[in-house]
């Protein structure tokens, strides 16, 4: 397949990255800031046994127009950038939507498989989760930490395909029957200790320890799991993560799921923190709150399901990450919240 992806970041380096090491032609769009050092250094991954590799065989532009002047007969449209990003890869690509077959998008949130089908059609998106662990290592090497795969939303003719492709690449990918349940399965996962963490300066296993901070993230969970159900979607599991299984727990004693999910939650991440506390502690003024829980609280007032734990991760973490707020206005004080939301 000939492959096109927007962003070179860690996912876009890890997924096209890797399906390129096996013989796919590939191009990337950065930005041109990016352009130079990605062409010099090339795409470096070390796999989950440790073997590295080195990929300096792919293009690169500063623009769709370059990319798309240079290059017929792409096969996939691969996204693999920010949220906040998303309307500027739907402008960029518009004007060559008939030279479009397919567009995988690797985001995290559940809005812009939705988007891009307004433009394109719901007939060329195809929805993905990661689920594999990554991180940064020597020399920006993509590391991968924990393989546990990636799911597929099996919507259109070259899926089959392109997980075989993506087998033969390590990728570990599975078809699956409902994409959207897919990706508000995958979002529950990335709620968990997200917003929290980063709210109130605590690791995961902090946060799932704390009776304030447990009860929030608890009740956080299940707003998210009344929207779903409000939705008609139910959790599936994704590769390498029990979703159903989780959100069993959820709804036991909590002296009998605190303890299951501190080892779950914090023995998965080990000492990382999550993403949106690194964002926030990288002096990022965007939030990909906005996208997950962000998301949860908007389809909740639009169904008429309450959110308050929702909204407010998302509007403190907002203002946090705008300056609006001092970083330190929760900091290790989840009981000032839960008091303000009286829960």
């Amino acid at each position: 397949m000939k492959i096109l992806c927007f962003g070179a970041g860690a996912i876009g380096s890890y997924i096209a990255g890797s399906l390129a090491l096996i013989g796919n032609p590939l191009i990337y769009i950065e930005q041109p800031r990016f352009l130079s050092s990605l062409k010099e250094n090339g795409i470096r991954i070390e796999d989950v046994n440790g073997e590295k590799h080195h990929l300096k065989r792919f293009d690169a532009y500063g623009s769709a127009e370059e990319a798309f002047a240079r290059h017929d007969d792409i096969d996939l449209v691969i996204t693999a950038v920010k949220g906040f990003n998303t309307d500027d890869v739907i402008h960029a690509l518009k004007p060559f939507a008939d030279r479009v077959p397919a567009i995988l998008s690797l985001q995290n949130g559940v809005e812009n498989e939705g988007k891009y089908a307004s433009v394109f059609g719901e007939e060329k998106v195809i929805a993905c989760s990661i689920c594999t662990a990554i991180s940064r290592g020597e020399q920006g090497a993509i590391k991968v930490a924990k393989l546990r795969g990636m799911g597929i939303a099996d919507t259109h003719p070259i899926c089959e395909k392109l997980v075989r492709e993506c087998a033969e690449a390590g990728l570990k990918p599975k078809l699956m029957n409902d994409g959207p349940a897919m990706k508000w399965s995958k979002m529950i996962s990335n709620l968990l200790s997200n917003a929290a963490s980063a709210i109130f300066n605590m690791t995961p296993a902090d946060v799932f320890s704390d009776p304030d901070a447990f009860a929030l993230e608890i009740r956080q969970l299940k707003e998210t799991l009344a929207v779903m159900k409000g939705l008609g979607i139910s959790p599936v599991n994704i590769p390498g993560v029990p979703i159903k299984l989780l959100c069993l727990g959820i709804e036991l004693p909590s002296f009998i799921s605190k303890p299951l999910l501190v080892k779950a939650v914090g023995g998965g991440r080990g000492s990382k923190m999550p993403s949106f506390y690194i964002d926030l502690h990288a002096g990022r003024k965007e939030s990909e709150v906005e996208f997950l829980n962000g998301a949860v609280a908007r389809y909740g007032d639009s169904l008429g399901v309450p959110t308050p734990v929702n909204h407010a991760y998302y509007e403190i973490l907002t203002n946090l990450a705008a300056g609006k707020l001092p970083l330190d206005s929760y900091e290790k004080n989840p009981k000032k919240l839960r008091d303000e939301l009286q829960i």
